[in-house]
């Protein structure tokens, strides 16, 4: 019952029964009160397609904003009247789209003079990383009575926002480890052939009889092992699961998360000059620079199943010596998360296991984290 009575229809029923009123007992205050009604209706239907006459919306922002996803962003919208008369209470929504979510933002402007422009500095926030585009920029009204409201679709500016992730505060748990490279800063000392000699020490048990110093052990009387200098560098390989597409967008979800922690271990790296190896799909090469890196994240889209793809591809590249992260959600089965960390563990060297948990799932019983300590993994969970 009451979705029938809504307020166009009770003001159209008055305006009936006073113009039948007024026709049978042709009472003077009869027609007055028809009159005063018919005029209201008038304006609550006429007005509101009147304020949207003679707008238009122009946009004086960037080509390609950055924004850290959490932080305000003004939408640089300036809102022009170029009608003879004023406009009211006109509402500006904004429909902004990345994968499958669809965000739309709302600023009302309480009035617009004739001939005047109103700049919209609205601070606009989005909650998730991702490249925004601009799908619609809508004008409604429904100023006085709110019987009528609206709608006018503007001219959409091409704009693109992008959305950096919010990198999660992290320190790396382990010894950073030294990888051969000719052109590194760091000499650290090895078995192996070399231009230039370290150190010599005495031979123990086991170790291979060729690294033996045949003329130091004469004169020491005993067998010594020859050591070299070696210039390397450190050097970190970040392996991302990215999300799927139902978590893709969501930022409360584990996958959202697991952006979120690998640019914090991107930013760990930077701040310790650690040259960085960022292995995300669907990138066929790994990624060296931490703000292209950081791009990368904010625009990586949904890929199911995505850890098997990464641990595939960055194993050719992984040198002896280099430390890994694998970055992923806690919510992924255990069998599969063993499955792909097979060739890793084969490897050897450093590997450190960071699941990324969001708030979607902090009620749900984790059982990844307990499946890879008894494996022998060293694992770093992050709540958010």
């Amino acid at each position: 019952m009451e979705r029938w009575l809504s307020k166009s229809r009770v003001l159209l029923g008055l305006c009936a029964l006073m113009l039948m009123a007024a026709f049978n007992r042709r009472d003077p205050m009869a027609y007055g009160v028809f009159l005063f009604l018919a005029v209201i209706c008038t304006l609550g239907y006429l007005l509101p397609w009147l304020s949207l006459r003679g707008m238009q919306l122009r946009w004086l922002g960037q080509a390609a904003p950055q924004v850290t996803e959490g932080q305000a962003y003004p939408l640089h919208l300036v809102l022009e009247r170029r009608a003879r008369w004023p406009a009211f209470l006109v509402e500006i929504e904004a429909e902004w789209v990345w994968a499958s979510q669809r965000l739309v933002m709302r600023h009302t402007v309480a009035l617009v003079r004739r001939g005047r422009s109103v700049a919209l500095e609205q601070l606009c926030t989005f909650p998730c990383r991702g490249v925004y585009r601009l799908q619609s920029v809508r004008l409604a009204s429904g100023f006085p009575l709110g019987l009528l409201r609206a709608q006018l679709q503007m001219p959409t500016p091409e704009l693109a926002v992008q959305v950096l992730p919010q990198p999660s505060p992290f320190l790396w748990p382990l010894p950073w480890t030294v990888t051969a490279n000719p052109q590194g800063e760091r000499s650290t000392r090895h078995l192996g052939p070399s231009m230039e000699l370290g150190l010599l020490r005495v031979y123990q048990d086991g170790e291979p009889l060729g690294r033996v110093s045949w003329r130091a052990s004469a004169r020491a009387g005993q067998l010594v092992i020859q050591h070299f200098q070696q210039t390397g560098s450190l050097r970190l390989h970040v392996l991302v699961a990215v999300p799927d597409a139902q978590a893709c967008g969501q930022p409360d979800s584990d996958g959202e998360q697991t952006i979120r922690l690998a640019a914090g271990i991107v930013a760990a790296a930077q701040a310790h000059h650690v040259q960085l190896r960022l292995h995300l799909p669907p990138h066929a090469e790994a990624l060296t620079d931490p703000a292209a890196a950081l791009l990368a994240l904010a625009a990586a889209p949904a890929v199911s199943d995505s850890l098997p793809v990464v641990v595939h591809q960055a194993l050719p590249l992984l040198q002896a010596g280099a430390s890994v992260a694998v970055v992923l959600p806690a919510s992924l089965p255990p069998p599969q998360v063993l499955q792909a960390l097979q060739g890793l563990r084969a490897r050897g060297g450093p590997v450190l296991v960071c699941l990324a948990q969001g708030a979607a799932g902090a009620a749900t019983p984790q059982v990844l984290a307990p499946a890879l300590a008894q494996a022998g993994y060293l694992t770093h969970t992050e709540v958010a």
